[in-house]
C-alpha cells in the first residue's frame, strides 16, 4: 500500500466502487465557470497574507457533513479554534469516499469545473465562499500524475515501470509525465482550477517517480538526447535479491544516479510548467508541494526512491515545502524503538528542513493527528508533544493531517504557542504511549 493511500485511510475514505462510466470532454465548457450570481473571479476580503502570516491549517479530506449547512458549522468551528487555512481535497480517486454533501456524477475526477477531467460535482466554489466568510483561506489539494481520470486505458498516456521479477518494462499506474499530450492536459486542468478564488494549490505526493518508474518510450528518448545512451535497466540496477521477508532489494550503479537526478529535474520542470499555467490566470497564486520525510532526513534515499530532491526544488518558484512529518509512520518505517526517539527525529527533521530550505516562511510541517488504522484522533497528549516542537519555531507553517470533527482543535492549536521549556517539561511528565500493531509499511524496494 503506498503512502497516498495511507493518508486516505486516515480519513476512512475507501470503499469499493464497481460502476462503469463514460465521460465526454465536451460536457463542460468554460462558460459554466460561475457560482450563482458571483463569478469565480471575484474575491472576498483577505484578512490573511499567506506570505507573511503563519499558516495554521487543517487538511480536509472529508467534512463528515451531509449538507452545506453542516460544512459551514465545521468551518466556523475551525475558525473559532484558531485555524486560518483549509487544505481542501479537490480530487476524487476511484474507490475513495465521496464528500457526503456532494452529488457524484462520476466515480473519479475533480470537484471543480474543467474540460480536462470528469467533474464529480462542483463543490469548490461554495466551500471557498464559506471559508472566506469566516476568514479562512483555501489551498486546493490536487493530484498530477494520478489525475488520469477517464484516461487510464488510452494508448500512450499511461506510465511504465521496470518489473524486477519478470525483468520487463510494463504499464504502471498514472499518467506518462513525458508525453506532451499529458502535459497539455494537466496545464489546462490547473489553469481551470486557478479560475476559482482559492489562495493556492498543494501538489499531492503523486508528483514523484519511484526508483523503477519512468521507463516510457518518450522518457527514454529524451534521456538519450541529453546523455547519449539509453537508461536500460541492465545498466542502472545491480545485485537484485530478496531479503528474509521476501522483499526485493536493489543496489544502484553510477548511471542510476544520473537517471534519478534527470527524472528529478524533469518533474520539477513539469511543476514549474503547471505553476506558470495557473499563474497566467492568477499571478498571485501560491503553490506548495508535498515532500516525504526522507527528502529531509535522507536525501540520497529520497532521490533514489522518489526522484525527489529538496536541494534542487528550493530553486524553483514553489512557495511552500509541505513536509509530511507523520510521526507514527516515521516510527514504524524507521524502526524507532520509542516515542521519545521518534520525537527526537521529528525535531531533527524540523531543524534540518529550516537549514536546507533557508527561508522559514517556505517551510510547512504536516503533523499526523489521526490514527491511519482506525481513523480515530490520536491522544491529545501525544499530538501536543509534536505540535510543541513546531511551536518553538514560530515562523514556519503547520498543518494538522487529516481533519476529523472529534479533534480538540483549540487545545491542539494552543499547544503551538507553548515554549520549548514547557515542551521539555511535558516530555518528562507524559507517560510513554503504547503503539498499536503497525500497519503494512510502504517499501519502494
Amino acid at each position: 500500500m503506498n503512502r497516498s493511500k495511507k493518508i486516505s485511510l486516515a480519513a476512512g475514505v475507501f470503499f469499493l466502487i464497481t460502476s462503469a462510466w463514460v465521460w465526454s470532454a465536451d460536457a463542460v465548457t468554460r462558460s459554466q465557470l460561475s457560482i450563482g450570481k458571483q463569478t469565480i473571479h471575484e474575491r472576498a476580503v483577505r484578512p490573511l497574507d499567506l506570505r507573511s502570516d503563519r499558516i495554521v491549517a487543517a487538511q480536509v479530506g472529508l467534512f463528515y457533513s451531509d449538507d452545506f449547512k453542516g460544512v459551514e458549522e465545521k468551518i466556523k468551528h475551525l475558525a473559532e479554534s484558531g485555524v486560518n487555512t483549509l487544505i481542501l481535497r479537490v480530487f476524487q480517486n476511484r474507490g475513495d469516499r465521496f464528500y457526503q454533501f456532494a452529488t457524484p456524477q462520476y466515480p473519479s475526477g475533480v470537484y471543480f469545473q474543467t474540460q480536462y477531467a470528469p467533474v464529480v460535482d462542483d463543490i469548490l466554489g461554495p466551500v471557498v465562499q464559506i471559508a472566506n466568510r469566516y476568514g479562512l483561506r483555501v489551498l486546493a489539494w490536487m493530484t498530477t500524475r494520478f489525475a488520469n481520470y477517464g484516461f487510464e486505458n488510452m494508448d500512450g498516456l499511461g506510465a511504465f515501470l521496470y518489473e524486477f521479477e519478470r525483468k520487463q518494462i510494463i504499464p504502471a499506474q498514472g499518467f506518462n509525465l513525458f508525453r506532451e499530450e499529458v502535459l497539455t492536459r494537466l496545464e489546462g486542468l490547473y489553469a481551470d482550477l486557478a479560475r476559482y478564488p482559492i489562495d493556492g494549490i498543494l501538489f499531492q505526493d503523486d508528483l514523484i517517480l519511484k526508483h523503477n518508474e519512468g521507463f516510457s518510450a518518450e522518457a527514454r528518448r529524451l534521456f538519450f538526447e541529453d546523455h547519449g545512451y539509453l537508461p536500460e535497466p541492465s545498466i542502472l540496477y545491480q545485485e537484485i535479491s530478496r531479503d528474509s521477508r521476501g522483499k526485493i532489494r536493489v543496489s544502484y550503479t553510477d548511471r542510476f544516479w544520473t537517471w534519478a537526478r534527470w527524472k528529478n529535474r524533469r518533474i520539477l520542470a513539469l511543476a514549474e510548467r503547471l505553476m506558470n499555467a495557473a499563474r497566467r490566470v492568477r499571478p498571485d497564486l501560491r503553490f506548495a508541494i508535498n515532500l516525504y520525510y526522507e527528502t529531509v532526513l535522507d536525501p540520497e534515499k529520497s532521490l533514489a526512491w522518489y526522484s525527489q530532491s529538496l536541494e534542487l526544488a528550493r530553486n524553483f518558484s514553489i512557495d511552500y515545502f509541505s513536509i509530511m512529518a507523520y510521526h507514527r509512520q516515521m516510527q514504524e518505517e524507521m524502526g524507532l524503538p520509542s516515542m521519545e526517539e521518534t520525537l527526537n527525529q521529528f525535531t531533527r527533521l524540523a531543524e534540518k528542513a529550516l537549514e536546507m530550505i533557508g527561508d522559514p516562511k517556505r517551510v510547512l510541517i504536516k503533523v499526523q493527528v489521526v490514527d491511519w488504522e482506525d481513523s480515530r484522533p490520536l491522544p491529545l497528549e501525544e499530538t501536543e508533544r509534536f505540535l510543541r516542537v513546531v511551536g518553538t519555531k514560530p515562523e514556519i507553517h503547520v498543518a494538522m493531517v487529516p481533519y476529523h470533527p472529534d479533534l480538540p482543535m483549540e487545545k491542539m492549536i494552543r499547544s503551538l504557542t507553548l515554549s520549548r521549556a514547557r515542551a521539555e517539561q511535558g516530555r518528562a511528565s507524559v507517560q510513554p504511549i503504547t503503539m498499536r500493531e503497525p500497519h503494512p509499511s510502504f517499501s519502494p524496494m
